[in-house]
């Protein structure tokens, strides 16, 4: 067999059997999600049939409360109680027969009701108008011309309910003359001796008008504990209320049983003696399991089909002519090859040998190219440092010959031996070349010796003052960092002031950065000579870090431009360096730093 063939078969059983237990997984937990569904949206389903339930319940009792609360219907029936022992005139009698007659018959009464009735033991009848949707008030709506109270089958619990409202189940309207409809009623029977009852009825076909969040789900509205009210699905519905056992009428609410294949769950009314038994007959629950079976089915055969397909155009891709791919190894580069620069060629076939052999020699030339180019990148940064680091020495002498000059000028006083007792501490710190980096504490002590000459030429012209937090002088910056930037502020920062001139250096630790600021209070930098500053420190940066291009300055053209070369070089992109006028025109300041700390090196 070829090896394409044996890579076929090896992964195409691989896929299948993964393809099967996904099938298999993905249709256990759909089944699991859909029997949850399911026993969700029956919980939900059966409180929001209870909910409408309640709200048509509440409309029939608000109408029986709107009549009561109306004082002219209220007097009329008092007036009809009082007729039937002969305690009022006959005319009075028309007078609230009439008015019972009218008032019964209200546009909200009529919207919010099939018929509401008002009868008393004396055998008086007063009727609201039959109302229908967009049609008004329907003609021909005759009642029945006489009746017995005693006779009235529903009538017993509204008594005994002694002026509570009662459910009435399903019942043919008592009222009509012709064709009575099922209706199921609430009914009051007003306190008083012979005050009479009130009911409001409403169509039971109504009820199928009742909102559905899953037309599958049926439901029985039971009333008074054990009265049928209405069944969604009358003939499966009538049996279940009628021969179904008590495990399912016993459940509680928002429980859910599972009963031959079917599920059921009970909502109860908290306002009216309503309960709601929602189900979902087995053979639609059967259907839908049976659907996601078939999709799961489906879903395995597609996995299995993707996944074949994929096997056999990777294969015919992984079993091309050795010699093209040992041709794309050479011309691949090192990262996507690092982590198989150990494979071994043993018992390969022979292609495979030429292609590893091929791999190790290209990684063996890639790895020293690689590390012949860290290693002039270094060299060549070690060069730039060492070529700045020169360029301060000769101007540093410089300027402190100039103030040594000065001061010899001006008085041959015997300061001139303590100046260069200091300067030669200054010239041994300067040009020694071993330590290219120094401790925030020893440039201090450097800066120290600066003071003492800048003091010796300036006199009490100048004032210096140094406040540099303990945390920060372990931190390390290029040699005489400190001293040029003071350096800076005495040449360029004192321009037209011969007195009161004065010099801080401070040092903080702030957020997560360490600086230090050098701030005088001299006349500050124009703000277009700042800019153009701005600009060659931009310069200077794209030079350093992306074109590794070598900085360099003439003497007496450094100054803070060297300075910042030098920090770039040691603190790269952590460097903080930054120049600004003190507001109010109280000088100008420089902040460096960086915003990780970094422990004394030596070379």
């Amino acid at each position: 067999m070829k090896f394409r063939s044996k890579m076929v078969l090896a992964y195409t059983t691989v896929a299948l059997l993964v393809s099967l237990i996904l099938g298999i997984a993905v249709a256990r937990i759909s089944l699991q999600y859909e029997m949850t569904s399911q026993k969700n949206n029956l919980r939900v389903s059966a409180k929001s049939y209870v909910t409408q339930m309640d709200g048509r319940l509440s409309r029939m009792d608000a109408i029986m409360k709107y009549i009561l609360s109306d004082s002219a219907l209220l007097e009329s029936i008092h007036w009809l109680a009082k007729a039937q022992n002969g305690d009022i005139s006959s005319r009075y009698v028309l007078e609230a027969r009439s008015n019972l007659g009218t008032g019964l018959t209200t546009e909200y009464i009529m919207k919010n009701s099939y018929r509401t009735v008002f009868f008393n033991q004396d055998s008086f009848l007063a009727s609201s108008a039959i109302y229908a949707t967009g049609k008004g008030v329907l003609a021909k709506q005759r009642l029945i011309s006489e009746f017995d109270v005693e006779e009235i089958p529903y009538l017993d619990p509204v008594v005994a309910a002694q002026g509570e409202s009662v459910i009435v189940s399903s019942h043919p309207d008592y009222w009509g003359y012709n064709d009575p409809v099922p209706v199921y009623s609430l009914m009051k029977a007003l306190r008083g001796d012979g005050m009479g009852f009130l009911e409001v009825e409403n169509r039971v076909d109504s009820l199928d008008l009742l909102e559905k969040s899953d037309p599958d789900i049926e439901f029985l509205i039971v009333v008074n504990g054990e009265e049928l009210l209405y069944a969604s699905d009358k003939e499966y519905g009538t049996k279940l209320a009628e021969h179904e056992t008590e495990k399912i009428w016993g459940l509680q609410e928002n429980q859910i049983l599972t009963e031959n294949g079917a599920i059921y769950t009970k909502a109860v009314s908290s306002d009216f003696d309503l309960t709601v038994l929602a189900y979902k007959k087995s053979a639609l629950l059967e259907k839908e399991r049976g659907q996601l079976f078939f999709i799961s089915f489906v879903a395995t055969l597609a996995t299995f089909g993707i996944s074949l397909a994929m096997i056999i155009f990777w294969a015919g891709i992984l079993t091309k002519p050795i010699k093209s791919l040992q041709e794309t190894v050479e011309n691949t580069n090192i990262e996507n090859l690092k982590d198989n620069q150990h494979l071994d060629g043993a018992g390969a076939p022979d292609e495979f040998q030429e292609l590893i052999r091929a791999y190790q020699a290209m990684m063996l030339r890639l790895d020293e190219a690689l590390q012949n180019e860290k290693q002039a990148a270094k060299l060549q940064l070690q060069a730039q440092f060492d070529t700045l680091q020169a360029q301060v020495n000769p101007h540093f002498i410089y300027n402190v010959l100039n103030t040594i000059s000065s001061r010899a000028v001006l008085d041959n006083d015997e300061a001139i031996c303590e100046m260069c007792g200091s300067l030669g501490t200054m010239l041994r710190y300067s040009t020694n070349n071993k330590e290219r980096y120094a401790s925030v504490e020893k440039e201090l002590e450097y800066l120290d010796s600066y003071f003492y000459l800048l003091k010796a030429r300036h006199e009490n012209s100048l004032d210096v003052s140094i406040d540099v937090d303990r945390k920060i002088r372990k931190q390390v910056i290029p040699k005489m960092t400190l001293q040029q930037l003071v350096e800076n502020s005495v040449k360029h920062g004192f321009q037209n002031m011969d007195t009161g001139r004065h010099i801080s250096v401070t040092g903080r630790v702030e957020k997560e950065r360490w600086i230090i600021r050098v701030q005088d209070n001299g006349s500050g930098v124009p703000a277009r000579t700042l800019l153009k500053l701005q600009e060659r420190l931009e310069e200077v940066r794209r030079d350093i870090l992306e074109r590794s291009k070598p900085a360099e300055m003439e003497i007496g053209g450094m100054g803070l431009v060297n300075t910042y070369a030098r920090c770039l070089l040691l603190y790269l992109e952590d460097l903080v360096f930054e120049m600004e006028n003190v507001p109010d025109g109280r000088g100008f300041m420089v902040t460096v730093g960086t915003k990780r700390p970094r422990k004394a090196e030596k070379e």
